[in-house]
C-alpha cells in the first residue's frame, strides 16, 4: 500500500500556518457548511490577494504533484493560483478563474524541480471593493499516489449558503 501523503501543512485552514495578505485586503477564517475557509476581502483596489507561502522544508521534495482546493469567489470573478519560485524567478504552473457568486474544485498538476525556493498557494479576490477570494481544503499529493475517487470532498456548497457580508 502507498502511503498518501498532503503536504499542505494546514489543509483544514485551522490557522496553524499564518497566511500573508497586503493591507489592502482584510483577511478571516469563517466556518460554513462545517468547512474552514481563508477568506481574503477587498478593503481597497490594489493586489487583492492572501496566500500561503511554502518554504524551506515546507516544500515538497522533486516531483509530480496533484494540487486540489475549494475555491469561491463573490462581487467578482476570482484566481486560485499556485506559484513557484525557481532562481529568483516565479512562475504559474497552475491557475482556475472562479466566476462570481460560484464553489469550484480547482485541480491540476504540477513539477516541481530541484532547487525550488518558495511554493505559493493564492487566493485572488476580484480588483472591486468588497470582492471576496476564498479556498479551503488545500492538497498537494504525489501525483502517482493521488486518488480522483477520493481526493474530491462531497456536498460543495454553492454561492446561495455563503456567509452574508
Amino acid at each position: 500500500m502507498t502511503l498518501r501523503i498532503n503536504w499542505f501543512p494546514d489543509p483544514n485552514i485551522t490557522q496553524t500556518v499564518k497566511p500573508y495578505a497586503p493591507s489592502t485586503v482584510k483577511v478571516d477564517f469563517p466556518v460554513v457548511a462545517r468547512r474552514n475557509w481563508l477568506r481574503a476581502t477587498v478593503l481597497t483596489v490594489g493586489d487583492g490577494y492572501a496566500q500561503y507561502p511554502l518554504q524551506g522544508d515546507r516544500i515538497p521534495p522533486a516531483g509530480t504533484y496533484h494540487v486540489h482546493c475549494c475555491a469561491f469567489a463573490k462581487h467578482a470573478n476570482a484566481f486560485t493560483r499556485v506559484y513557484m519560485k525557481v532562481g529568483g524567478k516565479y512562475t504559474v504552473p497552475l491557475q482556475k478563474e472562479i466566476a462570481d457568486g460560484t464553489t469550484v474544485d480547482v485541480d491540476g498538476t504540477i513539477t516541481i524541480p530541484d532547487g525550488c525556493e518558495e511554493l505559493i498557494i493564492r487566493t485572488t479576490a476580484g480588483n472591486v471593493v468588497g470582492a471576496i477570494g476564498m479556498m479551503s481544503d488545500i492538497l498537494i499529493e504525489r501525483a502517482d499516489t493521488y486518488d480522483a475517487a477520493v481526493g474530491g470532498l462531497p456536498g460543495f456548497f454553492t454561492g446561495d449558503t455563503m456567509p452574508r457580508d
